[in-house]
């Protein structure tokens, strides 16, 4: 049966068990960080250069190819998640660290596009409902704090009906891998019924991601923080700290390694945990709908 304890016990599991391939995972995702940081470091030198910034068509141009490279950071992102989902779909898959880059990833990059471009349509949808209301509220001539309070809770209406949806849609990514084909329908049926155990696993996994990218970050900018609060209300203290800062990123220094680091291992372990939990959910559910999961998943 599924529940959260039951999801978490085989996303943990994952990182207790496969440590070798999320060490490779973390190692992975630092060598990309630290190939696009020296990548964008003269890019950074680029638009800190007082004439770019005031020339919108120079920085433009500067920040172009940093753009570009976001691609590249999404396929990688797409390679260690299917490789933490076959960690526990397929345990037995072998090869380095479960990596591939065949057609299992090229089917999961195209469910993120399909994913992406429906986003986007509910997306702007939901802006013309609120651009609609928004002029009915203008045009009765009665704004007040009711309306104000009416747009709030039509904006936290919003976004649960979108967390709603992530979830139900969630088991798509573990359920094409395994299918060996794009997986939608499926998917919202399977998590039928189960929405609360899906979400609950996930609000787990993403307050402890939150923890960890909080530490992360209070140890590489612990002494930006705190320049900015010793220079509160001083503008041209907060704008020399700032630029002390970015210095520190657009060169091959101690700060940039120490982020670069601590950005991997809570990458590499969100990749675990997540991919890991999905896999797992879907398992137990495949399991439940009858299947002989030894079978299965060998």
């Amino acid at each position: 049966m599924l529940s959260v304890g039951r999801i978490l016990e085989g996303a943990f599991g994952l990182v207790r068990e496969r440590y070798v391939a999320v060490a490779v995972w973390i190692g992975l995702y630092l060598a990309v960080n630290i190939a696009f940081m020296l990548t964008i470091m003269p890019m950074m030198g680029a638009t800190m250069n007082p004439a770019a910034a005031t020339d919108p068509g120079a920085m433009l141009g500067a920040m172009l190819p940093m753009f570009a490279l976001i691609p590249v950071f999404f396929v990688v992102a797409v390679v260690l998640y299917a490789a933490a989902m076959r960690a526990v779909l397929r345990p037995d898959a072998g090869g380095i660290a479960y990596l591939r880059l065949g057609m299992d990833e090229l089917r999961l990059i195209g469910l993120s596009i399909i994913f992406a471009i429906a986003g986007t349509i509910l997306m702007f949808v939901i802006s013309l409902a609120l651009g609609l209301v928004g002029v009915g509220i203008a045009a009765s001539g009665e704004p007040g704090v009711g309306s104000v309070l009416f747009s709030f809770l039509f904006m936290i209406g919003i976004f649960a009906v979108m967390i709603f949806f992530v979830v139900r849609f969630s088991l798509a990514f573990p359920l094409t891998l395994y299918r060996g084909k794009i997986v939608i329908g499926e998917a919202w049926t399977l998590s039928s019924g189960r929405f609360w155990s899906l979400f609950g696993a996930a609000l787990g996994i993403t307050l402890i991601m939150m923890i960890l990218n909080i530490a992360v970050s209070m140890f590489t900018m612990g002494s930006y923080f705190y320049d900015l609060m010793s220079a509160a209300g001083d503008p041209e203290a907060v704008a020399l700290a700032a630029e002390a800062q970015a210095q520190s990123y657009a060169q091959f220094s101690p700060v940039m390694i120490l982020s670069s680091l601590g950005t991997a291992i809570v990458a590499g372990l969100g990749v675990a945990l997540t991919g890991g939990s999905v896999a797992t959910a879907a398992k137990l559910l495949l399991a439940d709908e009858d299947e002989d999961a030894e079978d299965v998943f060998g």
